[in-house]
């Protein structure tokens, strides 16, 4: 059985920074906007009356209205604590023969390659083709026989995005080979409408699987609510899996989401703020000859600067802006990418201090 390789240290925790809420976090992706008015008085209401009494395990009210939201059938709507709990979930119920793999890209969530080492299985990585999602290498690995494939889209670090066509040509390979695809869209309400491709595959019937958050542009993060959606069968054996954790989505996250869903209007100003933000990230960056990669979500993969055209020390570099200037963003050495970090993108103001940091720290005035 493969030796399981937990995330690196503090790689998901918030202990490095307790007692430092003076600190600017632009390292976990969280959205600075907060969630859709009035969803802080539905948790606490939910809190105040019924803190004593489990939730629906079936949660089958929640399940509805994310159906009716996104045009498909209850049944094929999966939920869990997050998507983090879904990958494993997921893996669980595909991964089940002796010697099963799943592949997915290098350097990108490590919660895709430590489920698969959780239920035994191999892990095959395939690294990126510069900041894109190697989509051959993908497909290459499918149609030598992976049961499950990951492929997060938008990526997560680089911010990359796949058109239509490599989609569909992920999806036929998925078909042709009997694997299990599931793009995980954790970022996709940042990419906007016009990107959701294998949600429309979904709904044309095609076998693919695609997870979503309420952790990320619906500012929801601390509750802890995610879904997959998919074909009726593949949802069923991921719930028949889920059964072994009956309460798995609390009451007020349950409360938090359906509550949300009545603004889906917040997911556009979210995105429409997050653009605006991100494209001044993005010109702070270019006026500092920081090179970076083109982005559609709320972060930003950035090189540091080095000699020549060597990437510089990103450990160093993150520790510095932590330590004399208070912000933390995400040194990507862990995640196999030395000299590279991913910068979240915060509200303009926020995004203004970093990049007076950064002039500061490269010796611009």
């Amino acid at each position: 059985m493969p030796q399981v390789q937990a995330p690196p240290p503090g790689f998901f925790a918030d202990t490095e920074i307790v007692g430092k809420e003076d600190h600017l976090r632009l390292h976990l992706n969280e959205n600075p906007y907060g969630p859709p008015p009035g969803t802080v008085d539905a948790v606490r209401a939910e809190a105040a009356s019924y803190l004593n009494r489990y939730p629906d395990s079936e949660c089958g009210e929640l399940r509805g209205r994310l159906a009716a939201h996104f045009g498909v059938t209850p049944d094929m709507i999966a939920v869990g604590n997050g998507t983090d709990e879904l990958v494993l979930v997921t893996s669980m119920a595909f991964l089940r023969e002796p010697g099963a793999s799943v592949v997915t890209t290098a350097t990108t969530f490590p919660g895709y390659v430590v489920s698969a080492a959780a239920v035994g299985a191999r892990a095959h990585t395939v690294p990126l083709r510069g900041a894109s999602i190697p989509v051959d290498g993908v497909v290459a690995e499918m149609e030598r026989g992976a049961e499950l494939a990951f492929v997060c889209n938008p990526l997560n670090p680089t911010g990359a995005v796949l058109d239509q066509a490599a989609v569909t040509e992920l999806i036929d390979a998925a078909e042709r080979s009997g694997t299990v695809l599931v793009f995980d869209e954790a970022y996709m309400d940042f990419a906007g409408p016009a990107h959701e491709f294998a949600l429309d595959a979904v709904r044309e019937g095609r076998r693919v699987l695609v997870t979503r958050t309420f952790s990320k542009a619906w500012g929801l993060a601390s509750v802890r609510m995610g879904f997959v959606i998919g074909p009726q069968d593949l949802v069923q054996r991921i719930n028949t899996v889920a059964g072994a954790l009956p309460f798995n989505v609390n009451r007020p996250a349950q409360r938090a989401v359906l509550r949300a869903l009545e603004q889906p209007e917040h997911i556009d100003r979210v995105r429409a703020d997050n653009a605006r933000a991100r494209e001044l990230l993005c010109k702070s960056l270019d006026t500092l000859n920081i090179e970076h990669a083109p982005s559609v979500a709320n972060f930003v993969m950035v090189k540091v600067p080095g000699e020549g055209a060597a990437p510089g020390d990103s450990v160093g570099f993150a520790a510095r802006l932590a330590a004399e200037h208070r912000i933390f963003v995400r040194n990507l050495d862990v995640l196999g990418l030395p000299g590279y970090l991913r910068i979240s993108v915060g509200t303009v103001d926020e995004v203004e201090r970093l990049a007076t940091a950064l002039a500061a720290l490269l010796g611009h005035h």
